[in-house]
């Protein structure tokens, strides 16, 4: 069977997102901390430990605000260099406590992205409908993504307009489902293994990968940092995703009984509302992979670090898909992605598929945040670009821009 032919691939960035009321990236650290505000609950136990650690090694207040915190790219940084290497970052934090930091950030980043989401559905403002409308000038049967983020929007969005989990992340990740919790107040039964998700009117069987003809019907959606509805089994190597309605849960699964300990250590169990949080987390189920009622799963998402871990299978993957869709389309759009230095594995992917193709592919950029921001971005695509970034492809007021 011929593949599915893409003839426009669309690179987004948080910029794509943030029409769902998402913050951008130099807002997410002011998003993270708003749970501080928060009456109770995991988030605001993840934020009270988080500044924490923050005070204890780069000297900040545990009441400073966004404006005083190093960079989460550094923060990231530091923490996956030492952790990842086996040494401590200070005398307080090992390996192992360092661990328990990153999952911390990722719980609490995952939790924001999906409260933000909610809350921007709820209010439906013009950004939000704009978007909406982009989804649906698209020809499904001739596009596809790569997306620079983490979130769910791209799935939400796709989902909501075909009634049905039609994406394919062409890394063999599995659709699941996890299995609805026990009643709130009666954590003894266990949640168990993993069940099949619905499909079309059929099911999908657990541990195989989507059909051939499957595959012609799903849109391609490529995640070469990761997702927070992925779930990844280290034993089996298995990738696994759940409908983006089920992040919450999957946000409770990474965070561990010893990371939990950890926490309570250093924050102390006084406080009740505290210790009820660490008390009912600690009592959620875990959800196991389906090779082995031993094995609970974990994530795997590339973080913020300079020197992100993308030697795992299901990025290796991706990446490689990615270069494929970038190969064969006629249209490369950039839809709210700034071509950051960071991201210099990706620019190096872009610019050597771009040299390798016998014929250039049409460069198209849409990009807003204002008239100074949106010039900056179109210089740093000019530079790396060279003429292909040309001003009649190049729209500077957004979305709408693009759509009109």
């Amino acid at each position: 069977m011929a593949p599915k032919s893409v003839k426009t691939v669309y690179i987004v960035g948080a910029g794509f997102s943030s029409y769902t009321g998402l913050p951008l990236t130099a807002g997410l650290t002011d998003a993270i901390l708003a749970a501080r505000d928060f009456g109770g609950g995991p988030s605001k136990l993840i934020v009270d430990y988080m500044s924490r650690f923050i005070r204890e090694t780069f000297n900040h207040s545990t009441t400073a605000k966004a404006d005083k915190w190093p960079d989460l790219e550094d923060i990231f940084t530091c923490v996956d260099l030492a952790a990842n290497s086996g040494h401590y970052l200070g005398s307080s934090f090992k390996p192992s406590d360092l661990r328990t930091v990153r999952r911390a950030i990722l719980v609490r980043i995952i939790r924001m992205l999906d409260q933000r989401y909610e809350e921007g559905r709820r209010k439906k403002g013009d950004d939000w409908l704009t978007l909406e409308a982009f989804f649906s000038t698209l020809n499904l049967d001739e596009v596809g993504f790569v997306s620079m983020n983490w979130d769910s929007v791209v799935e939400r969005k796709l989902q909501m307009g075909l009634g049905g989990p039609f994406i394919d992340y062409k890394c063999e990740a599995l659709p699941v489902a996890i299995p609805d919790l026990p009643d709130e107040d009666d954590f003894s039964t266990q949640v168990g293994y993993l069940r099949a998700l619905k499909k079309y009117n059929g099911t999908i069987q657990l541990g195989k990968e989507l059909s051939d003809e499957d595959k012609l019907k799903c849109v391609p959606l490529v995640k070469i940092h990761g997702s927070i509805n992925w779930l990844y089994c280290d034993n089996c190597r298995r990738l696994y995703w759940c409908h983006p309605d089920q992040v919450p849960r999957i946000a409770n699964q990474l965070i561990t009984s010893d990371d939990l300990n950890r926490m309570e250590h250093m924050l102390g169990k006084s406080a009740a509302k505290k210790k009820a949080t660490i008390s009912k987390l600690r009592q959620t189920p875990p959800v196991l992979c389906f090779c082995s009622p031993e094995v609970v799963l974990g994530a795997r998402i590339a973080t913020f670090s300079y020197r992100k871990a993308l030697e795992f299978p299901m990025f290796q993957k991706s990446w490689f898909a990615a270069e494929e869709l970038l190969r064969d389309a006629e249209e490369w759009v950039f839809i709210g992605y700034s071509l950051p230095a960071a991201d210099f594995e990706f620019k190096y992917l872009l610019k050597r598929t771009q040299l390798s193709r016998e014929k250039p592919p049409l460069i198209k950029l849409v990009t807003g945040g204002g008239t100074e921001s949106a010039l900056m971005t179109h210089r740093n695509y000019r530079r790396f670009f060279g003429r292909d970034i040309k001003k009649s492809n190049s729209y500077l007021k957004g979305l709408a821009s693009f759509l009109s």
